[in-house]
C-alpha cells in the first residue's frame, strides 16, 4: 500500500508536524511567519488529499505512517 504522506508538499508536511504537535494555528502561523488564513487552508488541502476531517484524523495518519512516533509523541511535552 502506498504511503498517503507522499501526496503532500514540503510545507504541507511541516504544518502537518505542527499541528500534530497541538500547536495552535495561530502560533503556527507566527512561527512561519504567514496569516492564519493561510495554515487554514493548508490544513483543509491536506484533509482533502488524505481524504480525513480533523486534526485527529490527521494525526492518526501521521502516526500510522511513521511520521511520528508514538513514544515521541507522548512524552515530546
Amino acid at each position: 500500500m502506498r504511503n498517503p504522506l507522499n501526496l503532500l508538499s514540503d510545507r504541507e508536511l511541516q504544518i502537518m508536524l505542527m499541528v500534530t504537535r497541538g500547536i495552535p494555528v495561530g502560533e503556527i502561523a507566527k512561527q512561519l511567519n504567514l496569516n492564519t488564513k493561510t495554515i487554514n487552508s493548508y490544513r483543509y488541502r491536506m484533509f482533502s488529499k488524505l481524504k480525513v476531517r480533523s486534526d485527529v484524523e490527521l494525526t492518526h495518519i501521521a502516526i500510522t505512517n511513521g511520521l511520528i512516533q508514538t513514544e515521541s509523541f507522548y512524552y515530546s511535552a
